[in-house]
Order: structure tokens, then sequence, then C-alpha cells
């Protein structure tokens, strides 16, 4: 776990720093630096690390470094989105190396987390941002290959979504689903931005509707899904996970993380919150548990309720029209990413990510 560390804190404090410094040319150099000590991390990784790779990543990374048509690439696993198929095509022409297609895979992931949390610079303790890439997204990427591409397109779609470049924002989250189609349940999350003075206003309709919505969820998945496949929303992949039921465990510490959000929302002083933005984190929480709750039916629910949380790293600094509060609750939610990355290290090595295995460095 120590490489892991080592390197989240060399780079939080270089862009600490960069955020901080008035020289254009020293901010600019470590920004670069903390952009790349994440992705030489991952560069330098092994691919026995997480379960993604030796799924389907390592067939069509050796399948790109191989075929001289895209368009034939194309016909080879449909079930995998073009987008990923794209980037692994891409990479090959650089290197038939699967460690330099590691490293870009994670320099795309830290370029956009950085640029949100530096686009996001105005808001104090916008290094928030940064610590939950790294604490929440970073060894859960090394294993979901292609969803972490999305979910952190996604971030970048709602950090423009939220700063009024509305154009831009549905660009990017469209390029999403071109990586996983999963991003598709993604677009509540717009909704709930979008009409939260409204949504506000009727907050116990809205509570009732998200627990009736997934008590018929859950009664009618397998139909749901199978509709949704027959649409070509989702691929015929998908159907394996209509036999999940009862397969899968609850995630309970996502659920205890996200219950915890809501808490720490609740113990705010109420005199200093800003309440549409508290009732817009309550509910991407709540509806990221309810998603959670599904664990027992299905994967799915618990890969979609990522993107739910997300904007929850965004929003945190802005909890309060007081900046000691905001401070406060910035702590706090870190103090609960830790947890939870702690709790997922010790208990079952970070989704396969811990301990770190490079034979590149000798560990």
């Amino acid at each position: 776990m120590l490489p892991y560390l080592i390197t989240f804190t060399l780079s939080l404090v270089a862009y600490s720093f960069a955020i901080r410094s008035l020289n254009r040319r020293l901010r600019l150099l470590l920004i670069v630096i903390s952009i790349l000590l994440p992705a030489t991390l991952a560069g330098l990784h092994d691919p026995s690390l997480g379960l993604d790779w030796y799924g389907y990543g390592i067939d069509i990374w050796e399948i790109a470094t191989n075929i001289h048509s895209f368009n034939s690439f194309l016909q080879y696993y449909p079930a995998i989105e073009p987008g990923y198929k794209l980037l692994n095509y891409a990479i090959s022409f650089i290197s038939s190396d699967y460690h330099v297609f590691f490293f870009f895979h994670q320099l795309i992931l830290a370029s956009i987390a950085v640029f949100v949390a530096y686009f996001n610079r105005n808001h104090k303790y916008s290094e928030i941002i940064l610590i939950f890439y790294f604490l929440y997204m970073y060894n859960t990427s090394i294993n979901i290959i292609r969803q972490s591409l999305a979910l952190m397109m996604f971030l970048l779609a709602y950090t423009l979504w939220d700063s009024h470049y509305r154009k831009s924002s549905y660009s990017i989250f469209g390029i999403s689903l071109f990586f996983h189609t999963s991003a598709v349940f993604a677009f509540p999350i717009y909704i709930v931005s979008a009409f939260k003075h409204v949504l506000r206003k009727y907050r116990v309709f809205i509570i009732t509707a998200i627990i009736w919505t997934a008590y018929y969820t859950i009664n009618s998945y397998t139909y749901i899904l199978t509709q949704l496949i027959d649409l070509n929303i989702f691929s015929g992949h998908y159907i394996g996970y209509a036999d999940q039921v009862g397969e899968v465990s609850i995630h309970k510490t996502d659920i205890a993380f996200q219950a915890g959000i809501i808490i720490l929302l609740f113990c705010l002083p109420s005199k200093a919150k800003n309440k549409e933005i508290c009732f817009q984190i309550s509910i991407l929480a709540l509806m990221a548990i309810t998603l959670n709750l599904f664990g027992n039916i299905t994967d799915i629910a618990f890969r979609v309720a990522h993107y739910f949380i997300l904007p929850i790293a965004i929003l945190m600094p802005r909890v309060s029209r007081s900046l000691k509060v905001n401070q406060i609750a910035c702590i706090i939610f870190a103090i609960l990413l830790a947890s939870r990355f702690l709790y997922f290290v010790f208990s079952g090595g970070a989704e396969n990510t811990v301990p770190y295995k490079s034979m590149l460095l000798g560990i």
C-alpha cells in the first residue's frame, strides 16, 4: 500500500503548491507532476492487479497490437464499446507493451481529475477533488478499466454543466457512453441538478418516488434488463447479470460511507447551510444507497452507484456560506473517504490492487 500512499501524497502536494503559485511556469510544471505521478505508478504495475485486464483487457490489447484495420477490429468482441477499442488501437501505434496502455489509461484519468480540481480552484479546498480521485477512484480504475473512463468523463461533463458549459457537457457525456454504456444511468443527475430548486420543495415526494422505483426495479429486474438489451441500450453480454439474483452481496461499506455523507450534512449548522447544495448532495447519496441495496440482485447496481457519488466531490466545498464550515465538511468527507479506502484495502485488497506489484520496480 505504501507506493500508493507516497504517490497520492506527492501528487496532492504538487497540486496544492501549483494552485498557490504565482509563477505560471512553476504552476504548469507542478500540475504536470501531479498528473504524471499517478499515471507512472499505474504504468509500472503488473497485469495481475485488478480483475478486468485478464477478464477481457489483455485479449483486446493483443488484437489491437496485431490488427491493421480499425474496422476489422470492431468485429471482435462486439459487446465491448467502440471507444475503448479505439483507445487500445491508438495506443498500440506507440507501443505493443501493455505497460504503455496502463500508463496512458491512467494519464487520461489523472488529467481529468486534476483538470476538474483546477477548474474548481476558485472554490476553496479544491484539493478534496483529488483526494476523492485517489481514495475512491484510483484503485477502482485499475480494476474496472472501461467504466473508469466513463466515470471520469462524466465527472468532467458534470463539472462543465455545473459551470454552465451545457453543450460541452452533453457532448462529453455522449462520448462517455462509447466507453461504458452504464453511463446512461447517470443522466438523472442532470435532472436533479437542473431542478434542485423545485425538487427541494417536494422532497417528501422525491424520496417516496425513489423508494417506489427501487421496489419496482427489484421485483422487475430481469424484465427491465431484457428490455434495455432489446433496445440496444445495453449490449447482449449484460444478459448474464439477469442470473445473478441472490449471488452477489450488498456493499455495506459503501452504504455506510454514503449514509455518513447524509449524517454529515444533517449535523452542519442550520443557519450556515447552503440548503440547495445540501439537498442535492443528500439526494445523490440517497440514490447511491438505493442502488447499493440492489447489491444482492446485480453487480450493475453497485457500478452505477459510483456515478451518483462523483458530483459530491465537487459540491462538498460549497455546502455552507461559511468557509470554516466548508473546511470542516471537507475534512470529515476526507476522513470518510479514507475510512472506506482502508476498509477495502484490509478486507479485500482494494479490488485486487493491494499489495502493489511491479516486476519492473522489483516489488
